[in-house]
């Protein structure tokens, strides 16, 4: 005989900044990756993600296609 329970799980904030992430960001000259876009400005942001001794790490979404990708 078991009794399966159900687990609540905690609420947990998006570590890269949920929703609002992208509000209020710069802007750079950087190639969208997308061949069918390919335009040439995009928002970005910069994170410390890794250990402190590792370079930031670069976000960046597309102000055409809203494609989002990242650089070390």
């Amino acid at each position: 005989m078991y009794e399966r329970k159900e687990l609540t799980r905690k609420q947990v904030d998006d570590v890269l900044g949920g929703d609002g992430a992208w509000d209020n960001v710069d802007q750079t000259a950087t190639q969208c990756p997308v061949e069918s876009c390919g335009f040439d400005k995009a928002y970005f942001f910069q994170l410390q993600i890794r250990s402190a001794d590792e370079p930031m790490t670069t976000f960046y979404k597309c102000t055409k296609c809203s494609h989002q990708w990242r650089e070390n």
